[in-house]
């Protein structure tokens, strides 16, 4: 099993609702998802990113159908354009 885990700070953090709706619309879409929270960080300390996505796979291969199946890249975009800053940390559990 693989964690596939991701830290989106927002240009502005008004867009993290939408943000964690876009990516909540991607699990019934690919079923290579095994599992799949997105939360949006309450404390906001300096240290804070605004959103954080913490998902599973079978495989790397299946987190690779995952970046690539098109409502991820759909997706991907809509973030990227409000970003100014992502981490992931991919690792096996």
């Amino acid at each position: 099993m693989i964690a596939h885990v991701v830290f989106i700070k927002l240009q502005d953090k008004a867009t993290a609702t939408e943000i964690k709706a876009q990516l909540e619309s991607l699990p019934p879409q690919i079923p290579e998802i095994k599992h799949y929270e997105v939360g949006i960080d309450e404390v906001e300390s300096s240290r804070s990113f605004d959103v954080c996505l913490y998902s599973q796979f079978d495989s790397y291969d299946t987190l690779k159908i995952y970046n690539d199946h098109p409502a991820h890249v759909e997706v991907l975009a809509f973030i990227r354009e409000r970003v100014t800053t992502v981490h992931a940390v991919d690792y096996t559990l």
